[in-house]
């Protein structure tokens, strides 16, 4: 057995993987980021339980409607190609939401705009799995897939907190924006 196959670090030695790793660290924190603040932003419009309960299920219906959908994508299509374009509808969904929640005086449009968002992160997910044999060696496999769980947890753990800490630090969503607050039901 050569150092390489020994290392727990083996599947670091391909830049591609490098890559793809980092960016769905940063990918991962964003998206926590960004549903940690659209949560406090809602309850704090509202001030209605329901409506940040509204907010997580537009997050997880489409991941579990669109499952076979997304699976099959995943297969049939170039994963690279999906990843790519997973990325780009998440980065014009985080747009999209900034512009509507600066002109628009309801909470649909965010409704609207986490289930565009959830619905390429639902995309995604099986894509960027299904990528992580054609970023490495077989015999690094392993290595890769250990390395893939580590990075999307320290996102998972990072980006909640990194969103709280600044959306703190930042001020309430009501007094930067010109929505009314409505008053507690």
């Amino acid at each position: 057995m050569t150092d390489s196959l020994a290392s727990p670090r083996a599947a670091f030695e391909y830049r591609d993987f490098r890559l793809y790793q980092a960016s769905r660290l940063l990918s991962t924190i964003a998206n926590q980021m960004l549903s940690v603040a659209v949560g406090w932003q809602v309850y704090e419009l509202t001030r209605r339980p329901f409506d940040l309960g509204l907010v997580g299920l537009v997050q997880f219906l489409p991941a579990i409607g669109l499952s076979l959908l997304t699976g099959h994508v995943a297969d049939r299509f170039d994963r690279r190609k999906v990843v790519i374009t997973c990325y780009v509808a998440l980065a014009a969904s985080s747009v999209f939401l900034y512009l509507t929640t600066r002109s628009i005086a309801a909470t649909w449009p965010i409704y609207v705009t986490m289930t565009l968002f959830a619905t390429a992160r639902a995309f995604l997910a099986p894509a960027g799995q299904a990528l992580v044999p054609d970023l490495v060696p077989s015999e690094h496999f392993a290595s890769a897939v250990a390395w893939g769980s580590s990075v999307w947890e320290v996102g998972a753990i990072l980006g909640p907190a990194l969103g709280g800490w600044i959306y703190a630090a930042g001020g309430s969503a009501a007094a930067s924006t010109s929505w009314p607050r409505s008053s507690p039901p």
